[in-house]
């Protein structure tokens, strides 16, 4: 067995560094190409996800955040795929965008583009070190640390959903991080009723640095 990890929005693999030591079975790493000067959209994504699976025959994928979107569709129809874990992620359905749960949100806490995040000179979106700190790593070991490995991104995962869904079929783990700042709690607590199995953690959006034993523990149990 293996366990495919997928990063979130704006992240990278390194992201995975504390949890990966802590499972019971080899893991892999997507870097989406999303992230960064490849440009990549949702798509493009879900392919770089396919890819690494195309590899395995026996997979418990694991998404971020963002991660969620391009996982659901890379994993539905995967024979290699037989579990699937979300971590303050968007399960999401056809026709489900990431911008779409941001209104949901209401008066909750989300990621607000116009708040959090600036334009790079070559029309990245990039998150702002100082509210990446206050957003997504406020209470990790070491914010600023978490913050400087974050990376633009290509505009358009905002408004992509995904072409097929995974979780219909594959049964599931979602993990609520009920101390998120990033996706809002209540938009967890409802994908989470997509889920086979929910966990919840006193996490920020960022569990694997926050409570990476723990997180590990469930990934490690979860079929």
């Amino acid at each position: 067995m293996t366990y495919v990890l997928v990063h979130g929005a704006w992240h990278s693999p390194w992201y995975w560094r504390e949890v990966t030591p802590l499972l019971n079975a080899p893991a892999v790493t997507v870097d989406l190409p999303s992230c960064g000067p490849a440009r990549g959209d949702v798509h493009d994504d879900a392919q770089a996800i396919k890819r690494v699976l195309d590899a395995h025959t026996d997979v418990t994928l694991v998404a971020h955040s963002y991660g969620g979107i391009p996982a659901t569709e890379a994993a539905a129809g995967h024979p290699a795929v037989r579990h699937l874990v979300y971590v303050a992620a968007y399960n999401a359905d056809e026709g489900e965008t990431l911008m779409g749960f941001g209104a949901q949100a209401g008066s909750e806490p989300n990621v607000n583009p116009q708040v959090d995040c600036d334009f790079t000179e070559d029309g990245l979106l990039a998150f702002k070190p100082d509210r990446a700190e206050h957003v997504l790593f406020h209470d990790c070991p070491d914010p600023r640390e978490a913050a400087s490995h974050l990376r633009p991104m290509a505009p358009p995962f905002v408004q992509q959903s995904p072409n097929a869904v995974a979780w219909r079929t594959i049964p599931s783990t979602y993990v609520v991080c009920t101390q998120d700042r990033a996706t809002a709690v209540g938009v967890q607590r409802t994908l989470s009723t997509r889920a086979t199995h929910v966990h919840e953690l006193p996490s920020s959006h960022s569990a694997f640095l926050s409570h990476p034993a723990r997180l590990a523990e469930i990934i490690n149990n979860a079929h």
